[in-house]
């Protein structure tokens, strides 16, 4: 049988994903899995819930001369490591396809987080006072942390089957501390994270493990000093974006999870807010459950799953935490409309004013992810692709530049010897390769009219070792 899995392991994975009925973020888990290796931990959470009102009110009166923008700061620079076999590429719609996702997702974020979103007509009348703006704005980083170009994504291609452990057949099995930490280190089969500090690291691959999970963040609050290189946030890799490929009318069924709010909510628990309902199992939180620790969620015994009917005039849906000894407690319903419940995504479309005023300290001066909005130049494409390297004589001209096709490369060296002219993609794939052997030319002609148009990347490699490389644009 474990044979067999091995064989059929793209399918393995492409079966399951089909079997998500109902949404599921593996914080949770975690949560459960970091208390358990450190019982002190349980602490650490209840005091970080605990402090999140304080937060919230603390923000708002710091900016209340600016009720519906509660912060103005410099877009985030996200990477995209994306790990699939061919067989999940295809699904993905292949490379094209994913660079579609990867930008349809950055703008679902920009909506949701900063109020634009088409489907907040659907609030209801009770809830459009808390319809919160974080203000938090989010772009695809184009500069790596060696200075050289990026699409804002990376892809691995994943062996099929996948034959070395802890890679299992067409994705990662949860490891034991429930953080997928696995997929995140090159040593064990997948992407490195970039700087935690500069970018905001999200990684896209299977949940092999079967648990049904659509996502999982790692705050920096969850770190520790052997777990930093975690922080991120990882989503399985069909409910990146929003595109119309007729995979997403399979997965999963109705199109629950293709409107890109997966990673709106995961990102939510990023910038340190909890589920709306507490996490608590379904309890009250004047009774032995407990809440997320903000006002304007009204307490709730628990997730809300599917799209909820509207129940009552101008709001949602009640339940168990309705009343507290003779009061009601939730004047206008539960919040399913909140992106920090489990509905689909078409039912999500708000976060609350205190929600959003969390988030939006985190961002700001003195706040967890401050240095992620210091770094406007990495969201730009570099100005020169690589460093020519120290002691280095060599004046390199490519031109025309753009072109149309037929490029030509010449430089003036005094030092060295170029040995070989190689020309990549943006995904690092190369489609152009030239040894230099004989006697040395001031000029070498390149033909990439048959190319496409787009970035590419062209590299001189030296007798010395030393290379320099150059970006290019085919138009």
């Amino acid at each position: 049988m474990k044979k067999a899995l091995f064989i059929f392991g793209g399918v393995l994975c492409f079966v399951l994903s089909t079997a998500y009925g109902q949404r599921k973020c593996g914080i949770e888990d975690l949560k459960a899995a970091m208390i358990a290796k450190d019982p002190s931990w349980a602490d650490k959470f209840e005091q970080q819930r605990a402090s999140l009102q304080g937060i919230a009110d603390n923000y708002l009166q710091a900016h209340s001369s600016s009720a519906a923008k509660t912060t103005d700061v410099s877009a985030i620079p996200v990477i995209f490591h994306i790990m699939v076999d061919a067989d999940q590429l295809a699904q993905m719609g292949g490379y094209a396809g994913i660079a579609i996702r990867c930008d349809s997702q950055i703008a679902v974020l920009n909506r949701d987080y900063n109020r634009q979103n088409a489907d907040s007509v659907n609030i209801p009348s009770g809830w459009k006072s808390r319809y919160g703006n974080v203000g938090i704005h989010f772009a695809l980083a184009h500069t790596q942390p060696i200075g050289w170009g990026t699409p804002g994504y990376e892809v691995l291609l994943l062996p099929t089957p996948a034959l070395t452990t802890p890679l299992t057949p067409a994705g990662f099995y949860v490891d034991a501390y429930g953080d997928y930490s696995s997929a995140k280190s090159t040593s064990s089969g997948g992407l490195d994270a970039w700087d935690v500090t500069k970018y905001l690291n999200v990684w896209c691959f299977c949940y092999a493990d079967a648990t049904g999970n659509l996502g999982l963040s790692y705050p920096k609050s969850y770190t520790t000093p052997t777990t930093l290189n975690d922080e991120g946030v990882t989503i399985t890799y069909l409910a990146l974006g929003t595109t119309s490929n007729a995979i997403d009318l399979i997965f999963p069924p109705a199109g629950q999870y293709n409107e890109g709010r997966t990673l709106t909510h995961e990102i939510g628990h990023f910038f340190e807010i909890w589920h709306t309902w507490g996490d608590d199992g379904g309890g009250c939180p004047w009774g032995s459950g407990a809440d997320d620790g903000i006002a304007d969620t009204p307490p709730e015994s628990n997730h809300k799953y599917g799209i909820p009917t509207d129940t009552i005039p101008g709001g949602t849906v009640y339940d168990a935490c309705k009343d507290s000894s003779g009061v009601l407690m939730q004047p206008i319903g539960v919040s399913t409309l909140d992106y920090m419940n489990y509905t689909d995504d078409p039912a999500m479309c708000l976060f609350t004013v205190q929600q959003a005023a969390v988030m939006a300290s985190m961002v700001a001066p003195g706040g967890e992810s401050y240095s992620l909005t210091q770094n406007p130049s990495l969201l730009l494409w570099p100005a020169d692709a690589g460093v020519t390297p120290v002691g280095m004589n060599e004046n390199l001209n490519i031109s025309p530049n753009p072109s149309s096709g037929a490029i030509n490369v010449s430089f003036t060296s005094t030092t060295d010897q170029l040995k070989q002219l190689t020309v990549a993609n943006l995904l690092g794939q190369q489609v152009y390769s030239r040894q230099i052997t004989g006697t040395p030319q001031d000029v070498y002609s390149i033909d990439l009219s048959a190319m496409s148009k787009g970035i590419y990347f062209v590299k001189c490699n030296f007798a010395s070792g030393n290379n320099i490389t150059r970006k290019i644009l085919l138009q």
